[in-house]
């Protein structure tokens, strides 16, 4: 380059510049809204960052009109392109003219004439606000100019606020390029007072297809414009309505009320800013979850996520329960029997006092009758620290203070085909009309979800997002269901600033702070699972508690016992009956010659023996029966226990899975790493060898960790041998070996007998011991992530005569799951983390099926925690001896 690097003359002179296609506003509006309902949604967005009291959206399907727009010739005639529902014509002096592509060369009309542009259209969209309204200046500079805002934030702070405290939800400025799937011609009337003239701005989205540049698109911008109706605000016109006839039909209407419906809040409580829609003259307001509504839940769940007395953020979270949704009125016998045993004799007082036991349910604090309306309340608080998840390479913030709140109902109560005593009132049905919502099933199924609102306006999520499906393949009956559950999280731009919207605003950018609202989401899903199950077992076990002994359910077991039993007596009283019947006709022999009386007695007599007797023959039916009965009883506890055994096996695959991760990502780099020496021209022996080394050492560890799974496979499962304990534990240190020393742990084995040998399947106590390490792993490491336990990272394992026991320096077992860490479903793990709670259930009925059993020990930690498992094998122990 001449001069040192220096331009000469020639090349400084601006010759040349960057334009801007006019397709790119096309491509962008495609991209960054998804449809019509979300560009008007932006629109009324707007509306709301113009401190806008609410918002009216008209709707016009069969509406006709006409703009007249007059410019150059040169500017205007290139433009001719009909579109949807607008006809385009030209005049020059009044008179119309026809167009040809090839007008300039022509030459009948010169570049310079002034000609005028009729648009006649069909149909039109308006969002009109009584906000601030937008001053001429700034129609020009700000909304003319695509992905214009004065409304960003420096990444990461929060927006300046409103006149009136109100955090802007607009972001990017492009918004109103949605208004592209809505119809042609775009058109905005504004007004910063009432005693101020009007100024408007028209231009079309076809003139952008045709458009070279977006310089050459035609925008016609007036100001000063008389204010006869004193208008204040801003109202946004799209004429030309695409698909206006499927919006014209009453279906179709319908159709945008609901799409509309689902981009506010429709909650009451949540709606901050009304918003009405006019469709061809029938107006609705989009608030339609209405607080009569929610009133016919049968359970409802509240959370807060506030700073804590102690500075630190805390869920705060509160379960209200309706008598109903434990009075069975539906169902199988038994559940309307149990109902009848809490409710019938004391009105459920005795449950709620048993219920409310400190020692019941320890997780939770119980209220019985918090007020009239509702049967009981429970409340946790979960801090942060149990919240807050670590992935690689990626952590959980705290996203700010929001709320939430989840509705469960009963859609049977609020079916309107069906009589039931929860059928609403004449004065509840009309509320309800009045408030435009007809209260039946296809309504709640409708509106079902979690919605994620943001300063009360929907922010688009995908599906079920929070995952209430999940509910209904765990297994459990007492769960959240998607189709009668409805809810929200309340976000605001003011605390969740951090949380950011995707560009086309379908769910949020995945940043740490989103991470963080999701844990927090997920534990506010498991809260209300949670509590909803737990209080309904707990009235499942109150039921069997006080049931009269009479009336006792006996067991499986017991119940054959008992009919055997009755069978047996069954084949003895035929015995007896048999010898009745011989007494009686040999005494028949006797008198009949000597008393006509008493023969005809003994007659009788004798034809009601000879009944019994021939009623009494079906009990060798019976008895048959009762073994075929058992034999099936016996079989389907066999298949309940392989189901076990194959529930176990996914347990420890699924651990399995997550090592193998581990090892292919290590076997891939080294692998790279010898492919970028070959193509270096670098590879030798001792070059390749520091790779493969650790390519052999991974292949190892793999086959380790296969070698813990293989003996839980069918094919294992019914062999039961003779198992020394400690060369069972010391094999699985060594298939472990790699996994451990990764995580820094510690693996000390404490033999405290001469010999225990255990006859055992070997697959079922792997299974067991392998859940029990793999726990103890996992919190190991949560403590050393999460709780900050600074401690060494140690498993302890101590064989004892009658089994084994497992410790860890974790942080020990949280005392409000001491009392049912056993049971199924329940599990100490942030809800984002946990699996299904089911590893210890399991393993209790793994070793329940040879007579043993696991506890947790009463010993506690230096935090003053249980941490310690014992595994009782007591019943299968071999006295010291393979």
């Amino acid at each position: 380059m001449p001069n040192g690097g220096a331009l000469d003359e020639e090349h400084q002179r601006p010759d040349a510049e960057i334009k801007i296609s006019a397709r790119v506003l096309i491509q962008l509006g495609e991209e960054l809204v998804t449809d019509g309902e979300q560009a008007i949604l932006e629109c009324v967005k707007n509306a709301y960052d113009a401190d806008s009291p609410g918002c009216k959206i008209l709707i016009r399907t069969k509406s006709s009109g006409h703009f007249e727009q007059e410019d150059r010739a040169g500017r205007l005639l290139d433009f001719r392109e009909a579109a949807e529902n607008v006809h385009v014509s030209f005049t020059k002096e009044g008179h119309a003219i026809d167009v040809s592509d090839n007008w300039r060369e022509e030459q009948e009309i010169a570049a310079t004439d002034l000609i005028r542009r009729r648009l006649d259209w069909t149909g039109f969209i308006t969002i009109e606000d009584s906000g601030d309204g937008i001053a001429a200046e700034k129609l020009r500079k700000s909304w003319l100019t695509i992905s214009g805002s004065n409304k960003r934030s420096t990444e990461g702070k929060r927006k300046a606020t409103t006149t009136k405290g109100r955090t802007p939800l607009g972001d990017k400025g492009v918004g109103r390029l949605g208004s592209m799937k809505l119809g042609d011609i775009l058109e905005v009337v504004t007004s910063t007072s009432e005693d101020q003239p009007l100024a408007s701005a028209v231009f079309r989205w076809a003139d952008c297809e045709k458009a070279e540049t977006v310089d050459e698109i035609p925008v016609f911008v007036k100001t000063e414009l008389p204010n006869p109706d004193r208008f204040k605000g801003t109202r946004v016109s799209v004429y030309g309505l695409k698909n206006a006839g499927q919006w014209a039909s009453a279906k179709g209407a319908n159709a945008i009320k609901n799409s509309l419906a689902a981009l506010v809040s429709p909650f009451e409580a949540k709606a901050q800013f009304p918003v009405t829609v006019d469709v061809n003259s029938d107006k609705t307001s989009l608030v339609s979850v209405t607080e009569t509504l929610l009133a016919r839940a049968v359970a409802d769940f509240r959370f807060e996520w506030v700073t804590g007395t102690n500075g630190t953020s805390e869920l705060q979270c509160v379960a209200r329960f309706r008598e109903k949704l434990f009075r069975a009125t539906i169902g199988s016998r038994a559940q309307k029997q149990k109902s009848k045993i809490v409710f019938d004799q004391d009105n459920g007082d005795g449950f709620l006092a048993w219920l409310s036991d400190p020692k019941r349910l320890k997780r939770y604090k119980i209220t019985p009758r918090p007020d009239s309306e509702w049967l009981v309340e429970v409340r946790q608080t979960i801090p942060w620290s149990k919240i807050k998840t670590v992935a690689q390479g990626a952590e959980a913030e705290d996203p700010g203070a929001l709320s939430a709140a989840f509705y469960f109902f009963n859609l049977r109560d609020i079916s309107s085909d069906e009589s039931t005593d929860s059928d609403p009132t004449e004065s509840e049905s009309d509320a309800e009309a009045t408030a435009g919502l007809g209260i039946d099933r296809a309504t709640i199924k409708r509106m079902a979800g979690i919605s994620i609102l943001r300063d009360g306006f929907r922010v688009r999520a995908q599906g079920d997002w929070l995952r209430l499906a999940e509910g209904m393949t765990t297994g459990s009956t007492y769960q959240l269901r998607v189709h009668n559950t409805l809810g929200y999280f309340a976000l605001t731009g003011e605390h969740n600033y951090k949380l950011v919207e995707k560009s086309d605003r379908e769910s949020f950018v995945e940043n740490d702070a989103y991470r963080g609202f999701h844990a927090i989401a997920v534990e506010c899903r498991t809260f209300a699972n949670d509590a909803l199950e737990s209080v309904r077992r707990a009235m499942d076990k109150y039921a069997t508690l006080v049931v009269p002994s009479d009336a006792i359910s006996p067991t499986p077991e017991r119940s054959f016992e008992v009919v055997e039993t009755s069978v047996e007596s069954a084949a003895t009283a035929k015995q007896d009956t048999q010898s009745i019947v011989d007494a009686l006709e040999q005494g028949l022999g006797l008198v009949e010659r000597q008393d006509a009386r008493a023969t005809n007695v003994l007659k009788a007599a004798l034809q009601k023996a000879q009944t019994v007797q021939r009623n009494l023959d079906a009990g060798q039916q019976a008895s048959s029966a009762v073994r075929l009965l058992r034999q099936e009883f016996a079989d389907s506890k066999e298949r309940t226990l392989s189901l076990y055994e194959s529930a176990a096996v996914g347990l420890s695959a699924r651990g399995l899975a997550h090592e193998l991760r581990t090892h292919i990502v290590e076997i891939r780099r080294r692998i790279v790493g010898i492919e970028e020496l070959i193509k270096e021209g670098r590879a030798d022996v001792k070059s390749v060898a520091r790779h493969t080394r650790s390519i052999r050492a991974a292949c190892a560890s793999i086959t380790s960790a296969a070698a813990i799974i293989d003996p839980l496979l069918p094919r294992t499962r019914t062999v039961k041998e003779s198992i020394d304990l400690f060369d069972f534990v010391t094999q699985y240190k060594e298939n472990r070996a790699g996994a451990l020393e990764r995580e820094g742990i510690s693996f000390e084995i404490k033999n405290a007998t001469d010999k225990a040998v255990a006859k055992i399947n070997r697959g079922r106590l792997l299974a067991v011991f392998d859940n029990l390490i793999r726990n103890s792993v996992y919190w190991l490491r949560r403590g050393t992530d999460v709780l900050e336990i600074k401690r060494p990272k140690r498993i302890r394992i101590e064989i004892t005569p009658i089994g084994f026991s497992v410790a860890d320096s974790g942080p020990g077992v949280d005392p409000a799951y001491e009392d049912n860490i056993f049971d199924m479903f329940i599990s100490a793990k942030p809800a984002s983390e946990r699996g299904q709670g089911l590893g210890l259930f399991i393993s209790t009925q793994l070793l329940a099926a040879d007579g043993c059993s696991i506890s947790l020990s009463a010993d506690k930690n230096q935090d003053g925690r249980p941490y310690k498992f014992i595994v009782n094998l007591g019943a299968v122990m071999q006295g010291g001896t393979k």
